[in-house]
């Protein structure tokens, strides 16, 4: 996995790339304790992970409550930060 050049994805830290990774071979929406598994970090260190990623427009916020989001599904930007493009 990743682009030709690897530029976009080598630019992202080392923790939104594994997320990226993760969260596309499971190809369905994740919760944050999905993440804190994948990392194995404490859930505040994955949510602000999650919290970067979604200012980078990487992932969306499903579901979204009025304070806060229970799942979350990767983006076809983060997609296309992934795969090689032809």
């Amino acid at each position: 996995m990743g682009n030709v050049e690897g530029v976009g994805l080598l630019q992202l830290p080392v923790y939104e790339r594994e997320v990226l990774r993760f969260a596309l071979l499971g190809n369905k929406p994740f919760r944050l304790t999905d993440v804190c598994t994948w990392l194995q970090l404490s859930s505040e260190t994955c949510r602000k992970v999650l919290r970067d990623m979604e200012a980078k427009g990487l992932v969306n916020p499903i579901g979204r409550g009025s304070i806060r989001s229970h799942k979350f599904m990767i983006t076809e930007k983060a997609v296309a930060l992934l795969y090689r493009v032809k």
